[in-house]
């Protein structure tokens, strides 16, 4: 076995440091001694747990059980367009999974989706762009591969009593965009084909389409991880800059230099953002830029300062644009703008030159006004004023750039990077699976520290904008010698701790609603190279998966507030550098739910649940998922990782045994 790397060993020290005094006291003890002979005391207090921000945790709602949908391909399998309803088994597998909440329509693959593209009859529907992920970033996506949208998505949900998130893209869409989407979704029709708001009576086509009842969604989330440089898209390279244009809005400037992706230069056709085109020969050609509306310099503000005239060269040569086409003569190099939607066009030999066949296509250009997260909120509030938007960028730098300017909710991905190996090669499954431990902690304490730099914007504690988790998982990630995590992964016992811990987390951290990455996995014919590393299985069957499991453990919890958990002797297991107990509990039920993970990979812990005085315990339980092997996955052949149930001795305090790597529901009722 490989030593620890310094990295992480100083990483995790310094957290335990830094955790606040609410959470220390729930999860670390750095000089606490191994248990040999005594057992891990856990206190279950009868007050309320306050949070790093010295607010009370709020009660656990049912939408903790949330789930990543991708509407692509029928929701990769989850709905079937035959029955116009769930695909077989996909019910029967959501319930048992508790799912409280869907995010429609997905994380990556959704940032350029269009909702006016997915409703009405599926083969009248039109192509979306890919953001990537579930198929190459802005490709092309057939209507054929556009059959779950947002009124198949609500049957859906419907027929396993969920509730919708609703993620808005923030590329190539307007706040007039989403404002219309909200309209869709929850404006009443009252049978006029009559807009308050002007334009189309969304509400009423909603009603053409066969669903005359408003949906009411009430959660909303603008934007999909655009601090990641992958997802910029068309907003600037430097941080900073970047912020304050998803907040605000703003203009950039696209070129052939973009260090991040390929031609963004290009002119393109349709849906298909990827591949360039180059000059056919035909008269009148037509095409876009990736992104829109192109900004001119007549357009320049004092917020965008001077805007430089487009460049557009036709195989180096630099042509002119002009007002209208219909003025030009038959041999002048000249094109035309449609700002709105980015289109170029060139002459038709009699008004304007056509550029010669396979002559290459090359345009600098501003695009903006781009309307920001200001702008969205304000114009879907404007539709529904009682409905919640969260910011897609969950992150310090997003609450440092809004200061005190009031919104609602911040949707925070929460993942840690994991490779396959090192240097050396591959990790074997013990070093796997303590290099995931040794990471487990930090979700956890981003979350703090975010309610904390929230309250330095917000003193008036009704009035701070509440945490949300939109995904959360692990990002495997090829180490120095390309190594991978090894297939399934992400479904391994192993991970189950993992995300047992990060749900731990969340709960102690007042998260009000959680998103798992992902809903399920995607059909394939062969049952080995099925992923089961999501909610649910892949179809057919929709199987249950260890991490349902695992994180449904805290089902009893519901509707409860978390009480503050006190541990003593629990150790830094040796030679790492997390402790082996995590804890959350809530006081209701006429007893105490106790969601406790013994992170240790191959020692049971023996614990001793004190209830913190009140009448003796009648009765206890110790629900627990585990497996001896922690790359055990539950798959089509086989479900290694289940429930197991015992009952406890009761008494005035609890005595159980935590199995190694295990995820446990200890229940105690008076």
């Amino acid at each position: 076995m490989r030593k620890q790397t310094g990295v992480i060993a100083v990483a995790a020290a310094v957290l335990l440091t830094q955790l606040p005094a609410a959470a220390q006291s729930s999860a670390a003890q750095p000089g606490a001694e191994w248990p040999d002979a005594g057992r891990i005391g856990i206190r279950v207090d009868r007050g309320p747990l306050v949070m790093s921000d010295g607010v009370p945790a709020p009660a656990i709602t049912p939408e903790i059980f949330g789930a990543n949908a991708r509407w692509i391909d029928n929701e990769l399998g989850a709905w079937d367009p035959a029955t116009h309803g769930p695909a077989a088994g996909f019910a029967d597998a959501a319930h048992a999974a508790d799912l409280g909440l869907i995010r429609y329509p997905g994380g990556t693959v959704a940032n350029f989706f269009d909702f006016k593209k997915a409703i009405g009859p599926v083969a009248q529907r039109g192509c979306q762009t890919s953001g990537g992920f579930a198929a190459v970033r802005f490709g092309n996506l057939p209507g054929a591969r556009n059959g779950f949208g947002p009124d198949e998505e609500e049957s859906l949900v419907s027929q396993i009593g969920a509730k919708t998130m609703v993620m808005v893209p923030s590329i190539n869409q307007t706040a007039q965009d989403a404002a219309d989407y909200v309209e869709y979704m929850n404006s009443p029709s009252d049978g006029e084909a009559t807009n308050p708001n002007g334009g189309t009576d969304w509400a009423e086509v909603r009603a053409a389409n066969g669903h005359p009842a408003a949906y009411g969604i009430k959660t909303w989330e603008y934007g999909n991880e655009p601090f990641l440089d992958g997802q910029r898209y068309w907003r600037d390279q430097d941080p900073q800059t970047r912020v304050q244009q998803f907040i605000e809005g703003g203009w950039s400037r696209q070129t052939a230099a973009s260090t991040t992706y390929q031609d963004d230069d290009g002119l393109f056709s349709g849906c298909d953002l990827v591949n360039r085109k180059a000059s056919t020969g035909a008269a009148g050609q037509t095409y876009r830029t990736r992104y829109n509306p192109i900004a001119l310099p007549a357009d320049a503000t004092a917020a965008s300062g001077p805007i430089a005239e487009p460049v557009l060269t036709v195989n180096g040569a630099q042509w002119k644009r002009v007002d209208s086409l219909t003025t030009a003569g038959a041999t002048d190099q000249v094109y035309e703008v449609g700002k709105a939607d980015g289109t170029i066009k060139f002459g038709d030999g009699t008004h304007g030159a056509i550029p010669v066949q396979g002559a290459r296509l090359s345009i600098e250009y501003t695009t903006g006004r781009q309307d920001g997260f200001l702008d969205f909120v304000r114009a879907m509030k404007a539709v529904d004023p009682k409905i919640t938007v969260c910011s897609g960028w969950g992150k310090p730098e997003f609450v440092e750039a809004m200061g005190a300017r009031p919104y609602d909710c911040i949707g925070i991905h929460s993942y840690t990077d994991q490779a396959g190996g090192d240097a050396d090669g591959a990790y074997d499954s013990t070093e796997l699976y303590q290099q995931l431990m040794n990471a487990s902690d930090v979700p956890t304490q981003e979350l703090a520290e975010l309610r904390q730099d929230i309250a330095k914007n917000f003193p008036d504690r009704r009035k701070r904008p509440a945490l949300t988790v939109t995904e959360y998982g692990t990002i495997s990630r090829n180490g120095p010698t390309g190594v991978s995590t090894p297939g399934n992964f992400a479904a391994m016992q192993m991970h189950n701790v993992y995300e047992t811990t990060m749900l731990i987390g969340q709960l102690t951290n007042g998260v009000r609603l959680s998103i798992n990455s992902n809903l399920n996995g995607g059909p394939n014919a062969d049952p080995a190279k099925r992923d089961w590393g999501n909610i649910l299985g892949s179809p057919p069957g929709f199987g249950i998966t260890g991490r349902s499991l695992s994180l449904t453990l805290a089902a009893p919890m519901i509707g409860s507030a978390p009480r503050q958990v006190t541990t003593t002797g629990n150790p830094v297991l040796p030679g790492q550098n997390y402790t082996a107990v995590v804890a959350a509990a809530t006081r209701a039920h006429g007893g105490v739910q106790l969601l406790v993970v013994n992170r240790s990979l191959d020692k049971s812990m023996p614990i001793t649940v004190d209830p913190a005085g009140g009448p003796a315990v009648k009765s206890a339980r110790q629900t627990t998922v585990t497996n001896d092997d922690i790359t055990a996955f539950n798959n089509d052949q086989e479900q290694p990782v289940q429930r197991t149930t015992k009952t406890l001795a009761k008494g005035q305090k609890v005595q159980a045994d935590l199995p190694p790597h295990s995820a446990n529901l200890i229940e105690l009722r008076y």
